[in-house]
Parts: C-alpha cells; structure tokens; sequence
C-alpha cells in the first residue's frame, strides 16, 4: 500500500505509514473525541453501513467512478468505524482482517492450493460445499428480494428449475389467480409473499439482480412523480383526481 508522511498531533513529522493506518488513526480519534462518534455503537454504525451501501450502488449504477470513490470511501469509515469498536472490546483490527485473510485462502484452494475449477459454476459450488450453510441460512438478514433471488439461484444451480423463461411467467400467472382467490389475510400475505418470490426468480433467467431492477423503478418514479407535482404547481392544477394526474403523468413519460 502507499505511503506517506504524516505529522503527529504536536507537529513533529512521523515515520512513514501506510494510507490504511492513519486513516484508521484518524477515526480512532474521531471515536475519542467527537461526541456524535463517541455514542455510536454497533447497531447504528450497522444501519449506517446499509446506507452506504446502497448508495455506493446507485453511484456504481449511475457509472459515476467519482460518486464511487466517494461512497466507498463513505463504506471504509462506517466499516473502519466499527473495528474500532471491536478493539475497545478488547480485539485486535488485525485479527479480523488476518481470520478474513485465512478465510479467503481456505475457500479458495484452486487458487491456493492444488484444487481445481474450470468455471465461474465450479467455484460457486465448491465455495457453497466448504461454508456448509443449509438452506435457512441463505441470505438470513439479506432484503428478502435479495434473498429470494439467490435462493432460487442456488436451487437452480441443483437442477430444481424450469427450462426456460417460460415457466416462469406461467408460474407468475398462477400465482395472481391465487391472490385474487384468497380470502383470509393470512392466505392474501402467503399468496403475495409466493407472487412477490417467483417474479424475483426473473432476474436469475434475465441476468438481472431483482434489487437493483426495484431500486431503478422507485427512483424513475420519484424522478417522474417530481416533476408531476412541479406541474401542478405551475400550471395552478387544483383539480387532483386520478384522470388529472393519470393524464400529466402520461405526460411526464412521453417527454422522457
């Protein structure tokens, strides 16, 4: 890693540090002595690395390598933020960084090791043999969008899928039928839940991560519904039925 010289809190110049350390140094001290940082704990820092985190993908699905550098800066100071916290507990930042290294190289042993893997299919399904999950432990704590595609990647995967596109559409097609039939909340909130997982099950046929479709939907409808309303107001549209703003939003999609 690069290095660089770096003065110390009295202005003496110090020995050369790698760019990691002192911006570890640097929220270490943010811990020590900023009052917002200082009542930060686990739970907070893990919600604010959600955060992040999407907004390093809207940048990364926006193609804006600037607004990347950014947010994944954003994401070491969240992720650096809460090995802190560890080693106030008493654990060494090293130790996690040495057991992800250990971890890397063990399920990797066609990189490694003498193992060998032909394809991207291979190595998936030998990382999938060593970690030993079953399948309640797929993508516990994932979105549930996000979870339902890689569920359904892997059983796929073990052959327990339809032979194409197809399939799946008429399973779509089944599964409204069986919304409009239900009649109890509980079977309306099951057959969602089944319509909701068979159409994420479209992004596996489709090369396409369900998540990052949802995330473009919502933001062209905010993106459109904004300029709605910007309508409205200069046009002085007081009149707000549903035929009204159908046809001003109709309006919006043509101009894009």
């Amino acid at each position: 890693m690069d290095k660089e010289n770096c003065k110390g809190e009295n202005g003496d110049t110090v020995e050369p540090v790698s760019v990691f350390d002192r911006f570890y140094s640097i929220v270490k001290r943010l811990r020590r002595d900023c009052p917002w940082d200082r009542e930060q704990t686990f739970m907070s820092l893990s919600e604010y690395l959600i955060e992040e985190g999407y907004e390093l993908v809207h940048e990364v699905r926006e193609d804006n390598i600037d607004g990347v550098k950014e947010e994944l800066g954003d994401v070491l100071l969240v992720t650096l933020m809460l090995l802190a916290l560890l080693e106030e507990r008493g654990f060494d930042h090293r130790s996690v960084v040495a057991g992800a290294i250990n971890k890397i190289i063990a399920r990797h042993p066609h990189v490694f090791g003498e193992d060998r893997a032909k394809s991207a299919e291979e190595v998936l399904e030998k990382w999938e043999k060593r970690k030993g999950k079953g399948w309640k432990e797929i993508g516990v704590g994932l979105p549930a969008l996000i979870r339902s595609y890689r569920l359904q990647e892997r059983a796929s995967r073990k052959g327990f899928d339809w032979d194409d596109v197809s399939g799946v559409y008429e399973k779509i097609h089944e599964e409204i039928e069986e919304i409009k039939r239900a009649e109890s909340e509980n079977e309306k909130r099951e057959e969602l839940g089944d319509l909701l997982f068979v159409v994420s099950h479209l992004g596996n046929f489709l090369g396409i991560n369900p998540e990052i479709a949802l995330q473009e939907a919502c933001d062209k409808f905010a993106r459109r519904f904004d300029k709605l309303e910007k309508i409205l107001k200069e046009k002085k549209i007081e009149k707000r039925d549903l035929e009204t703003l159908d046809r001003i939003w109709n309006q919006v999609k043509n101009e894009e």
